[in-house]
């Protein structure tokens, strides 16, 4: 994308001579900007603008264009298009609004735009745009008032008025801008796109992106995963409400909605993602001019206790450690620390503390080898020259091995100490707890980087023709979901355990069953017609003896008509009783995504609890553990209050079994194990029940 970014010659379709209109002010920036090389005005009511002269079409230009940047309405924007291809454009940035945001016929036009695009070979960023800024091109194609200083922060966002307020921010906190991007309608160019650019691009540290939707989500995870080795990326991800949420038939798949998707998708990709605009200045701010810390141990220097309260606090909410320091540190820090100083973690430097009693604090505590991070905490007491520490922590800046964050915390006295820390690089930030909260998302992306290492999937053997025939044969009943039985089939084929069971048709049977399993056992109603069981009154549980099975069959059965007088019933299913922890894996098929793993507490209070983690697949098995440690009820499988660990670790093999799967069968849509009884240590894992959905045959 080199003619978008970096364009040898630029034209602005549309440019104006009037002061209030777009294209007067997007050449007005491209002018100030510094822009070197030709720049063409086109319009053919002028033949002149800001001193250039302007053409009346693009193909009048002498010498070649590589770049547009279009912003005239959109009915007139095709034959704009067609006569750019036809001179032999590169790219194109189409600010013009009016597409697919409008409805129907804006969709249409939209589609025909990108039609002229394909054809000539042209990438497009937009339509409805705000437009592009690339600072050490000395480039700023966009029709913002305030143009960004030259940085090495990129930013992308899907809303323009969002980038208007990050640019409005980064002048306030004096934050410079490598690229700056709004991606507007995605016609083309979306965050896979870019991502794979600034991943290589070498002015460009850090990466924010605010995302409201993606139409290539497995691309977007594929770039995103191989940027975050390289550097971070930050996104902020609107539509968080469970609106957008996919009806599904089983939990898995309403447990499993857009956000969580994205939830997952961001984390399994290394992606720092932040719920609201604050946390990602906060983020970027830090992630730019910081080095990344090498642990989780954070060393508090404050002149007032209650700030180091707070903060050590904050560490105990996001996942940090308060450092032990070596011996030697704590030597080190009485040479030059009052009496009344506190030496442990956190440090009081007391409430007159000088500049040079928190130089030495921080020197030291950045010596320990336990001490990955630093958050230097000020208040404006009457004892201390807030400049004189401002000034000497920004000596800190671009020379310190681990990072530094500060709090100086009041109104009108910390104002100019804090525009010193700004200009230098040192972050700053109101309040201790989101010091705090910076420094332990840099430390999770360190370990996301760790963790990323290498992504080594094990494929497991599995009998594929036996998968395909259940499908088929289902597919031939006009069906779309699977019996249990059906279901548990495929289970099977992929050496995954389920109870000794069969189906009988009648009451004799059932018994006979039972007999040849061994009491206990649970029944179930079998119908094709029937997700969930449980919630029809279709499963009886521990069934001890002929007797209780005879009065359990007959109420069962009549529960069931009651409450689904319509259903097939097929007959009952008799299992072996299995007892142990309950879980549930699930898989749905995601539009965007594909297949989304769900892993959590099981059983009948699923939906309830909504104890449950998702991954995208396909799964390694440092994904999977990570799924397995996330949920709140992990003390459950390791063992809690005197009891046997569960075999952990075979459920992490149950659900790389289910990631391969579905990988391999494109053709099942929806499937879950729930519960899924986790035996002791070394007893292994067992499906007891199956609810399978495939997609119906593309006609």
């Amino acid at each position: 994308m080199r003619e978008l970014f970096e364009p040898a010659s630029v034209a602005v379709i549309g440019a104006s001579v009037e002061g209030n209109k777009v294209g007067n002010i997007i050449l007005g920036n491209i002018i100030e900007s510094g822009f070197q090389g030709p720049l063409y005005p086109i319009n053919p009511r002028y033949q002149e603008v800001m001193g250039l002269k302007c053409y009346p079409r693009v193909s009048d230009v002498p010498g070649p264009v590589e770049m547009a940047v279009v912003v005239v309405p959109a009915k007139f924007v095709l034959q704009v298009m067609e006569e750019c291809g036809q001179k032999g454009v590169k790219a194109a940035i189409v600010i013009s609004a009016g597409f697919k945001e409008v409805g129907l016929e804006g969709a249409k036009l939209e589609r025909q735009l990108g039609g002229i695009a394909h054809r000539y070979g042209m990438r497009v960023l937009g339509p409805n745009c705000l437009g592009l800024v690339n600072t050490h091109h000395r480039m700023n194609a966009t029709f913002a008032r305030e143009g960004p200083r030259e940085g090495n922060i990129a930013i992308s966002s899907q809303s323009g008025a969002i980038c208007v307020v990050v640019l409005d921010w980064a002048a306030n906190i004096n934050i410079g801008f490598s690229k700056f991007i709004s991606v507007g309608n995605k016609l083309d160019i979306d965050e896979g796109h870019l991502l794979e650019y600034l991943r290589e691009d070498p002015h460009t540290k850090v990466i924010g992106m605010y995302i409201e939707g993606t139409d290539r989500g497995r691309e977007f995870l594929r770039q995103a995963e191989l940027t975050t080795k390289v550097k971070p990326v930050i996104a902020l991800k609107a539509g968080r409400t469970s609106s957008g949420a996919k009806a599904a038939s089983s939990h898995t798949g309403a447990m499993s909605g857009s956000d969580k998707v994205y939830d997952a998708a961001m984390r399994q990709a290394g992606v720092v993602r932040v719920g609201d605009i604050e946390d990602m200045f906060d983020l970027l701010q830090a992630f730019s001019t910081m080095p990344l810390p090498d642990g989780e141990g954070v060393a508090i220097i404050t002149n007032a206790g209650g700030l180091g309260v707070m903060a050590a606090d904050a560490c105990s909410d996001y996942g940090l450690t308060l450092a032990s320091f070596e011996p030697s540190t704590i030597e080190r820090l009485k040479e030059k620390l009052p009496p009344a100083a506190s030496l442990y973690n956190p440090i009081d430097v007391v409430g007159d503390a000088d500049a040079e009693r928190y130089d030495h604090a921080i020197r030291t505590v950045m010596d320990d080898p336990n001490v990955a991070c630093v958050l230097a905490l000020l208040a404006p007491t009457d004892l201390v020259d807030i400049s004189s520490v401002a000034g000497t922590l920004a000596t800190f800046a671009g020379s310190s091995p681990k990072p530094i964050v500060t709090s100086f915390v009041g109104g009108k006295e910390m104002a100019a100490p804090i525009d010193m820390l700004k200009a230098a690089g040192i972050p700053n930030y109101p309040s201790p707890e989101r010091g705090i909260k910076v420094l332990a998302a840099m430390a999770e992306h360190r370990r996301s980087l760790v963790r990323k290492g290498s992504r080594a999937v094990e494929p497991t053997e599995a009998d594929h023709e036996a998968v395909r025939e259940v499908i088929s044969s289902v597919r031939s009943q006009g069906r779309l979901q699977l019996s249990e039985s059906e279901g548990k089939s495929i289970l099977k084929a992929y050496g995954i355990s389920t109870p000794r069971e069969g189906t009988a048709k009648d009451l004799p049977a059932a018994l006979e069953l039972a007999a040849s399993i061994g009491y206990p056992v649970v029944m179930k109603v079998e119908s094709p017609d029937i997700a969930h069981k449980t919630d029809v009154g279709g499963v009886v549980l521990n069934i001890d003896d002929p007797q209780e099975l005879e009065r359990s069959y007959q109420v069962m059965l009549s529960k069931v008509r009651e409450k689904m007088p319509k259903a097939l019933i097929t007959g009952v299913s008799i299992q072996s009783m299995v007892k142990g922890r309950e879980v549930i894996v699930g898989m749905v098929r995601d539009d965007q995504f594909g297949p989304v793993i769900t892993f959590g507490l099981g059983g009948i209070f699923v939906e309830i609890m909504k104890d449950v983690t998702q991954g995208i697949a396909p799964l390694d098995r440092d994904d999977v553990e990570r799924m397995i440690r996330s949920i709140r009820a992990y003390p459950m499988l390791t063992g809690a209050r005197g009891r046997r660990p569960g075999d952990i670790t075979a459920l992490a093999e149950i659900i790389l079994k289910i990631s391969q799967m579905s990988m391999e069968f494109p053709e099942l849509e929806e499937l879950e194990m729930n519960p899924v009884m986790v035996g002791d240590e070394g007893k292994g894992v067992t499906a007891v029940d199956a609810l399978v959905t495939i997609k119906g045959e593309k006609q």
